[in-house]
């Protein structure tokens, strides 16, 4: 299984870095992942639509995505958002 480990902030002013990393790394998966979002400490929509699309190409490429203990910063932006369930994250305590 291949692992993704996601940086503390995900926002607009590292989105296209991170893009390009991360669009890097999906070239490399062949069946599942796991996506480590545990030091996510930073993230705005720019950046949950970083992580959307990540998942969408994800689920194209018929590739099992699991997130690997999610930050609560992270479940509780996707909740506010309504992105929860797109995403398969856990909902907000």
């Amino acid at each position: 299984m291949s692992s993704i480990t996601l940086p503390a902030s995900l926002t607009i002013q590292s989105v296209a870095t991170d893009h390009k990393d991360l669009s890097e790394r999906i070239t490399e998966i062949e069946a599942s992942v796991q996506i480590d979002a545990s030091a996510v400490e930073e993230i705005d929509t720019a950046g949950m639509q970083l992580l959307l699309a990540l998942v969408n190409e994800f689920n194209t490429q018929s590739v099992k995505a699991e997130w690997q203990s999610p930050s609560e910063v992270l479940i509780q932006t996707a909740s506010i958002l309504g992105m929860s369930e797109a995403l398969a994250l856990p909902k907000a305590a």
